[in-house]
């Protein structure tokens, strides 16, 4: 299909023929009539996030938008503003685009949960099962409270059900498609995570790195999504995790750098949690990096489909603490932002321990040791897909190297 926005290329229509058949596939088994799925903005710049609406819709409208995606009938996407009601649909896969409103039970401007219970009562579900797919599981981000209670009070009759990790679930095994988005993606994330790098020494301040990064991002007609820097010396360290917004405060001599960075284009993104120094590392950095880089490495080897994650809690604690420290390695699903798994090192175990590994999904495995009060520590992570023999890294720009920037 022809994209008409470089930031939010279209799939094939192919592709969204088989999204739809999958998620009612899937609505069928569970005996559900319709799906009423909401999304927030919750990104940075004109990303507005929304993972659930655009993975159904192709883009998602600022501040928020609701899906109506009945088992039997064609999809009604509402938006909040009437103005970008023809730029939306313009750019969406689904052409009934409905302005709503702010959400008022009396008097002024009717609001889109208003409008979203019409609609509903419209397609006859007043006495149907009606399932919830908030924005995120993981945040717990399902609808606005009253938003959920206008439209629940509308269809008294009407079962509903918040069934957002469900949905979700179903997105986890990536096509063919989706899968050529993620390494075109990646790609452009090892480039602009390049250009931060090369740009960092003393005297320059994080938030300078953070533009060079989004202008790098938008000469590649790409997005910028995450770019936390953080710096601290290594000689009086103060975290183990970078800034969100990164600070003004210039780097130095003698500081370590850590880095979360996000970049791709419609709503798929590489990422990169980076770790590197300006001047030599110490020992004991030094040897926090060698721990790290072990970590993933065994990790990238040993995940692969059919695998749970309670066999990986070795691979994800030991090497790390038993050399001392805290292992806060993660594994973390990343593909179009956050999805299962949400692996954590919790000491003598790791969270989400019987999440199953499936071919074709999209991973984020960190390798993170810290100290004890978590004042100082470095991390290395980069995206990866399951495949029989392994974790794939769909990087190459080598942070599991040590680059010294002066």
């Amino acid at each position: 299909m022809e994209s008409p926005n470089y930031f939010w290329p279209l799939f094939s229509e192919e592709e969204y023929q088989r999204r739809y058949a999958l998620i009612r596939a899937g609505m069928e088994k569970k005996g559900l009539d319709c799906l009423l799925i909401y999304g927030i903005s919750r990104g940075m710049g004109m990303e507005p996030g929304q993972t659930n609406v655009v993975y159904l819709t192709s883009v998602a409208s600022w501040s928020q938008t609701y899906v109506v995606f009945p088992l039997n009938d064609d999809p009604t996407m509402f938006i909040i503003s009437g103005n970008q009601v023809k730029n939306i649909r313009t750019m969406s896969v689904i052409k009934d685009v409905r302005p709503g409103g702010s959400f008022t039970r009396t008097g002024g401007l009717r609001g889109t949960a208003v409008l979203v219970a019409e609609r509903l009562k419209e397609l006859g579900l007043t006495k149907k099962r009606i399932g919830i797919v908030g924005d995120s599981g993981w945040l717990n981000i399902n609808l606005p409270h009253d938003a959920h209670v206008h439209i629940t009070e509308a269809l008294p009759e009407a079962l509903f059900e918040v069934i957002t990790q469900w949905y979700e679930g179903l997105r986890l095994v990536k096509s063919e498609e989706e899968i050529a988005r993620m390494r075109q993606s990646a790609t452009i994330t090892d480039a602009v995570y390049e250009v931060m790098v090369n740009a960092t020494h003393p005297g320059v301040r994080p938030c300078d790195l953070y533009k060079i990064m989004s202008h790098t991002a938008l000469d590649m007609d790409a997005k910028l999504t995450l770019g936390h820097i953080g710096r601290t010396p290594m000689s009086n360290p103060d975290m183990d995790y970078p800034h969100y917004y990164p600070l003004t405060t210039p780097i130095e001599m003698g500081d370590v750098v850590m880095t979360e960075v996000a970049a791709g284009i419609g709503g798929y993104y590489g990422k990169i949690w980076g770790t590197f120094f300006v001047g030599e590392p110490t020992p004991q950095y030094e040897k926090m990096f060698s721990l790290g880089v072990k970590t993933s490495h065994d990790l990238h080897a040993a995940i692969k489909p059919g695998v749970r994650v309670e066999d990986l809690t070795s691979l994800c604690l030991d090497t790390i603490q038993n050399e001392g420290y805290k292992s806060k390695t993660s594994i973390t699903g990343w593909s179009t932002w956050n999805e299962p798994p949400d692996v954590r090192g919790a000491g003598d175990h790791v969270t989400d321990a019987s999440f199953v590994f499936r071919k074709n999904t999209c991973l984020s495995v960190t390798g993170w040791p810290s100290n004890a009060d978590e004042s100082m520590g470095i991390w290395l992570g980069d995206v990866c897909l399951v495949t029989d023999n392994g974790a794939e890294n769909l990087h190459q720009y080598p942070i599991r190297t040590i680059h010294i920037a002066t």
